[in-house]
């Protein structure tokens, strides 16, 4: 419907009378900017703020409810300083439709020296007053409990009369605080200490200036929405901002503040909380996701156009979509299109095996690949007298082919020095994480064929990590919890065919990754009579010291007994037995190959893995590539690995955390 500047333009009125009757007929009115240089010499009843006014009054709209929230996202784009910026959440709530900007008498004259003169008349009724001051209350129940009321009543009548009644009022709202602030004063702590206030209740004009005020805190009037709403009728949403002229068809506008007051008209409106939450959990997403239009852009964000920024949030939105069915024994909820969260596993679900990651962000931060547990027991099926073992891996940036969203994906690793050659473990089992606000695990059923070259199943993408790190659901204090349960294990073997999985009550293992103070140790190891020496099962380093152990390189020269095509290279603790069983090391640790015709390496490593004597007694004291390079690489003559009969191998390890904090 028309209105303002291009009502003006196509009809000659500001508000046009059918724009006005399909307002007060509908729901909910979403209203764009209205303005524009093109109008600014027109007679006042011409100019299309007047039709701003007139809705108003016309749809009898008397609070305006205008939200401050800096998102954290943005917190250095406020003027100022981030810690007095970060987590302001104010809500202002302003008198709309009486005091100076309507109140009479008005207009122009001349004194008693004949001097032109301009006037204007501050007034307010009790009833006025009363309804602003509920509709305040009520916000403010919903939100801190904490109303504070802004007037100068130590100067105006019409100020004394506003204090009198809001204190009045309280009285109905014995739930929440009320304070009274001077609005000079007011004006300042908003710089000062904004963090003190959680909603503002005050006349027309001092509205007028303080949520202005307020509204640059945030670093933009461009995420800033607003609603206008009265007794009965439909309420009034549109953003804060202007019509921007000056880059009117330019693709630069912020369209966050006009997506923000669809939101507000659903919440506020039309009553639908969980639809206008969704809307602001998507500008959030996005948000996190880098996206920037010009006015809240900074280096190392993406910079892109109103229309760019649209779609993103209109992506975001549609990624979380939902729809509920009903199934016998409860509910299920479903994901359409985009999957994103990982389907619920219901309250009662509890996996076998959980691995809690604390320090989430330095596990990221240190740019592991993988997080990878000490062995966990399994069904009591003996191979080499020892239990079948398994290891979750977790892996926080996996990327899907030909898909730059990193994925938080789970795997499970079962060492082939447990079986025997030719023997296939096929395993079923549920990945999951657990999520803190249902009270439930979340996750998703594999299967994988484990054998002596295949000993790490496929990487099995959970939840992308964005999502991960965005949802306080999964994500809390910095640490998440994962999950395994084996379902199933079929065996290839004559003896056994299946094994009858046992389970016991649920290990937990605690990860710990710190953001400094990291011991590293590199050995560079120089062989110098290979040919000599690969007549050897195998050949072993001087030890070296790193994290107060004492390590050595153990080199198999025709594989060892899971693989007899390749070097196998194994990095071993001299004194294994030394460790706890529970271990307090976190490492990471590499081994690698020079090429020594060009300095390049062939180089693997674990990721971040506990340490702990019951994983590294297991298979010898060490942690093994059994195929490490192919031999015909490594021996082929063109090649710079193997020089007449020298090769030079180099470890490096880095103790990134504990099993225990501190």
């Amino acid at each position: 419907m028309l209105m303002g500047g291009a009502a003006l333009d196509a009809v000659g009125v500001p508000l046009p009378d059918e724009t006005l009757a399909a307002a007060r007929a509908s729901d909910g009115i979403l209203l764009g900017a209205i303005g524009g240089y093109k109008w600014d010499a027109n007679e006042k009843h011409l100019k299309p703020e007047t039709g701003l006014l007139d809705i108003r009054a016309g749809l009898g709209v008397f609070a305006n409810l205008r939200p401050v929230t800096v998102f954290p996202q943005l917190v250095d784009a406020s003027p100022l300083k981030k810690d007095i910026a970060e987590g302001v959440d104010i809500m202002v709530v302003r008198e709309l439709t009486g005091g100076i900007y309507f109140g009479r008498p008005r207009g122009f004259g001349t004194n008693d020296n004949g001097e032109e003169t301009g006037f204007n008349t501050e007034i307010y009724s009790v009833s006025e007053i009363d309804r602003i001051a509920r509709v305040a209350f009520e916000v403010a129940r919903k939100r801190g409990g904490k109303l504070c009321s802004v007037d100068k009543a130590n100067v105006l009548e019409a100020s004394m009369l506003w204090r009198k009644r809001v204190t009045a009022i309280a009285s109905e709202f014995p739930d929440v605080e009320l304070s009274h602030m001077y609005v000079d004063n007011a004006a300042m702590q908003l710089v000062r200490n904004p963090k003190q206030f959680d909603t503002i209740v005050t006349n027309n004009i001092f509205g007028d200036i303080l949520s202005d005020e307020a509204s640059m805190i945030t670093g933009s009037i461009g995420m800033l929405s607003s609603a206008s709403v009265g007794e009965s009728g439909p309420g009034l949403f549109e953003p804060i901002h202007g019509s921007a002229p000056d880059i009117a068809g330019q693709d630069k506008a912020n369209p966050i503040a006009t997506i923000l007051s669809g939101a507000m008209l659903l919440k506020y409106g039309l009553g639908a909380e969980d639809a206008a939450k969704r809307i602001e959990t998507a500008v959030a997403q996005t948000l996190d996701n880098g996206f920037r239009t010009g006015d809240i852009y900074s280096p190392g964000t993406t910079l892109v156009g109103c229309k760019r920024m649209g779609m993103e949030v209109l992506k975001a939105l549609e990624s979380h979509r939902r729809h509920r069915r009903e199934e016998e024994g409860g509910e299920l909820w479903e994901i359409l299109e985009v999957e994103v969260s990982p389907p619920r596993l219901g309250k009662t679900y509890v996996p076998d095996f959980k691995l809690k990651i604390h320090d989430f962000s330095a596990l990221l931060e240190t740019k592991a690949t993988s997080a990878i547990s000490v062995p966990f027991d399994l069904s009591g099926y003996k191979w080499y007298a020892s239990q079948l073992q398994l290891y979750l891996q977790v892996s926080p940036m996996h990327k899907k082919n030909n898909d730059e969203t990193p994925y938080v994906a789970l795997a499970l690793i079962l060492w082939p020095y447990m079986l025997e050659q030719g023997l296939t473990v096929h395993a079923v089992f549920k990945f999951s994480i657990y999520d803190h606000s249902n009270r439930m695990y979340c996750g998703c059923k594999a299967d994988y064929n484990f054998d002596f070259k295949n000993n790490y199943s496929k990487k099995e993408c959970l939840i992308p990590l964005q999502e991960l790190l965005k949802w306080s659901s999964f994500l809390v204090d910095d640490s998440c919890v994962f999950g395994v349960e084996i379902l199933k294990i079929d065996v290839s073997s004559p003896e056994r065919k299946e094994v009858v999985v046992q389970h016991k009550a649920t290990t937990v293992q605690n990860f710990f990754v710190q953001k400094k103070g990291f011991v590293e140790g590199t050995y560079t190891w120089t062989v110098n009579n290979f040919h000599e020496l690969e007549l050897k099962n195998f050949f072993c380093s001087p030890t070296f010291e790193v994290g107060g152990h004492k390590w050595y390189i153990c080199m198999y020269p025709r594989g060892d007994r899971c693989s007899t095509d390749c070097l196998s290279l194994h990095l071993c603790l001299d004194a294994p037995n030394d460790l706890p069983r529970e271990s307090k090391n976190v490492a990471k640790m590499t081994l690698s190959i020079q090429d020594q015709k060009n300095g390049k390496h062939v180089t693997i490593t674990t990721g971040s893995a506990l340490l702990s004597n019951y994983s590294l007694v297991v298979f010898r004291g060490s942690w093994g590539w059994p195929n490490f390079i192919p031999l015909k690489k490594f021996k082929d003559p063109s090649g710079g690995y193997l020089v007449e009969s020298n090769c030079v191998v180099k470890a490096d390890l880095t103790i990134v955390g504990s099993s225990n904090d501190g």
